[in-house]
């Protein structure tokens, strides 16, 4: 019926174990009839999404399992289960010419007709199984195995172009989950050892989107033992073709879907996935990413400040946060954030009140909000708090000035009244909640007359790995009330939710700069650039060219002498730069310095006069990810030192200039700190905007401007270079 298995098959004894026998094998595949799918189609028929190939197909071809055992027989043996559970309904076929039958059912020679193939044999072998797919028609195919280009093997990216518009997942990849469908086609057993290994799926809001197949193998653990429960998992190997951009656009119009977790190692197509990132926030979906490969353990050999400071791990992290991700510092951090997002949908604010029976626990909490930036406000003088004590519901031994401390010989009835309470109170935004169950008083009754009445995001800090710890964790979380086993955990968990709450992203679909900034450039150093500086509202110092010292008017002094060469990228390293010229007679002495330099550099001089201000760094860079990226912080030679920087995926609107600026340490500097003058911030801001869309042009690699002396109203463009694109040579006087 189909034609030979493919070449070399016979000869490979690895993990795929297929190895064939003349042809043994039954031709007739193991069948279970499929009704019309949930949209009431025939199978095959009509409209579907790319992913729906890989996560609702209507039958599947696994290649390579073996009674023996391997990756490919537990992917079989996970998809028969759910089968049998009645949760998948999809035709699972086993593809294997050496046996004539794999965990219970007949294995095929070769591929039957089918929608999605799962490829668990060696690389060469898939190679020829992919080809083979796509002539048959298959629309999707999921490449387990690894050993691919990324050791030396062969290129999956090469034959794309050969596959006729077949998908594919991987290679290099853990598989896929769907708790709606029931597709569970992952290589991990359920059981090792006689002890459970992975839990048994649960159904939540939370999808699972990451690079590493082992991660995502525990993240699917937390999520469905003691997390929120999981949507769908979707491991993306090497991604030569399905990629985080397109998983996150999928299920952004998913209504079961409530958060996206990404977990990326690299972020190819940057902007791609920040237009992917800003619609999944704007269709109401949260996105908590974690990113590895985060150490700067090479930057970029560059000629710029600005491109020495941005590694493309930090270019990354201001590009999903400015989509509209919250950014987790750690793998804790995603976890806890992607659960208190998935069970609390309204903002707790900045206002958090934390209610507790435990001195001390109530203290770190406050301790571990305020650190974050939550404000815990004094509720001593609350009306409601203060009427419980006066009518005794509440002990005169209680705190109510926040933590409310209901202390150790609360009961149940105690913290209900308390909660409420703090339900009406306006000054509060949203609770911390530390009821310790260890006390007599406490019983497991508590989460569900503290469920009853919440109406603010409400976290809980449940301290302790008892059985009765763990399963007053489990009963707040099964109630929507996230619980974490610190006051540390949960302060963070309500910072990641406030954010999240309250940033829905500034970046716009679709966005892409004017460029043309080259049209203004007349060479890559400073006197090349003043009409492109002024071009975009920076304001131009007084300047000369000096042959000598009787060149520069006496009335623009104090100066500052400089070199103007190509080969002298910093001039102040290379003794290129003199500043503090007071008359005339200083002016003369700086030209006999200067002028043996500028010689041998085949340079020449230039003065210009000196202005002060508050010394500032704007730039642009190219990322191989994001393409343009422009930064902002602290300019000067000790730039890279303090570090104070703020970035944004160019080009960026005024607004999100605006915010740049305000997430400076240097901010008070510009606003008027001890009597200076205070900043024209709005101007500033255009300033930096128009020169992120100008700059970003294909023509110019780099553009920076630093210093930039910012000294009221006035923004002094200093210095400035740029770089072209391949190292062009500058343009032509006049261009």
């Amino acid at each position: 019926m189909y034609s030979a298995a493919p070449s070399g098959m016979d000869h490979v004894d690895m993990e795929g174990d297929i190895r064939g026998e003349g042809g043994r094998g039954r031709t007739q595949p193991w069948r279970v009839h499929r009704p019309q799918d949930k949209w009431g189609r025939n199978p095959g028929i009509g409209v579907r999404r790319p992913l729906d190939h890989f996560l609702d197909p209507s039958s599947i071809a696994v290649v390579g399992p073996s009674p023996r055992g391997n990756i490919g027989t537990v992917i079989l043996e996970n998809l028969l289960e759910m089968r049998a559970r009645g949760a998948l309904r999809a035709e699972v076929h086993a593809v294997n010419p050496r046996y004539g039958s794999c965990a219970g059912v007949p294995c095929e020679p070769d591929l039957p007709r089918a929608e999605l193939a799962i490829i668990a044999v060696p690389p060469s072998l898939s190679v020829d199984y992919l080809r083979r797919a796509a002539s048959l028609g298959y629309s999707a195919a999921i490449v387990v195995s690894g050993g691919f280009e990324e050791v030396g093997g062969p290129s999956l990216r090469d034959i794309m172009p050969e596959l006729g518009g077949m998908r594919v997942l991987g290679p290099n990849t853990l598989g896929v989950v769907d708790s709606t469908t029931g597709m569970f086609a992952i290589f991990l057993p359920r059981r090792k050892g006689g002890a459970e290994s992975l839990p048994d799926l649960r159904p939540g809001g939370v999808v699972l989107v990451a690079q590493s197949g082992g991660l995502s193998a525990s993240l699917y653990d937390w999520l469905t033992s003691s997390g929120p429960g999981l949507r769908a998992l979707i491991s993306l190997g090497n991604a030569v073709d399905v990629g985080a951009a397109e998983c996150v656009e999928h299920f952004a119009d998913d209504p079961r879907t409530s958060v996206i977790l990404l977990y990326l190692e690299r972020t190819p197509n940057g902007r791609a996935l920040m237009d992917a990132v800003r619609l999944a926030r704007d269709r109401g979906k949260d996105v908590v990413a974690l990113l590895g490969g985060v150490t700067p353990t090479g930057r970029r050999a560059t000629s710029s400040h600005t491109a020495s400071l941005l590694s493309s791990a930090r270019v990354a992290r201001e590009a999903l946060r400015q989509a509209g991700a919250y950014v987790a510092a750690d793998l804790e951090d995603a976890l806890d954030s992607a659960k208190a997002a998935s069970l609390l949908r309204s903002d707790p604010g900045d206002s958090i009140a934390v209610l507790t029976n435990s001195g001390g626990a109530g203290v770190l909490a406050t301790d571990a909000l305020s650190a974050l930036g939550l404000s815990v406000p004094d509720l001593s003088s609350s009306p409601a708090l203060s009427s419980l004590r006066s009518s005794g519901a509440l002990s005169q031994l209680s705190s109510i000035a926040n933590p409310v401390d209901v202390t150790g010989s609360a009961s149940d009835a105690d913290f209900v009244a308390a909660y409420g309470a703090l339900m009406e109170e306006p000054s509060v935004g949203g609770v911390l909640l530390i009821p310790t169950h260890y006390p007599p008083g406490i019983t497991e009754d508590l989460p569900r007359r503290i469920s009853g009445l919440s109406r603010k995001p409400t976290v809980v800090v449940e301290v302790g790995d008892s059985e009765l710890s763990r399963r007053v964790r489990a009963l707040y979380d099964s109630l929507g009330l996230p619980s974490y086993p610190s006051p540390e955990r949960a302060a963070r968990a309500l910072r990641a939710l406030r954010w999240l709450r309250s940033n829905p992203g500034t970046w716009t679909v679709g966005r892409a700069a004017r460029g043309g900034l080259e049209a203004a450039v007349r060479g890559w150093l400073w006197p090349d650039l003043v009409g492109a500086l002024a071009s975009l509202g920076f304001d131009v110092p007084d300047w000369s060219w000096i042959a000598s010292p009787g060149d520069w008017p006496d009335g623009l002094y104090p100066a500052v002498l400089k070199v103007h060469a190509p080969s002298l990228t910093h001039k102040t390293e290379a003794g290129a730069v003199i500043v503090g010229i007071r008359d005339a007679r200083d002016m003369e002495d700086a030209v006999r310095r200067l002028a043996p330099i500028a010689a041998s550099a085949s340079g020449r001089l230039y003065a210009q006069r000196m202005v002060r201000g508050v010394e500032l760094r704007v730039g642009l860079v190219k990322d191989p990810d994001f393409g343009c990226v422009v930064d902002v912080g602290l300019g000067g030679v000790i730039t890279e030192i303090i570090g104070d920087h703020s970035a944004r995926v160019a080009p960026v609107t005024e607004l999100e200039a605006r915010e740049m600026l305000s997430e400076l340490r240097l901010r008070p500097l510009l606003e008027g700190y001890r009597g200076m003058p205070k900043a024209d911030l709005g101007r500033l801001a255009r300033a930096i905007s128009a020169l992120s869309d100008a700059a970003c042009s294909p023509a110019i690699s780099e553009f920076e401007v630093n210093p930039l002396m910012v000294d009221g109203d006035r923004l002094w463009a200093v210095d400035a270079r740029a770089s072209a694109v391949d190292n062009r040579a500058a343009p032509a006087k006049g261009m």
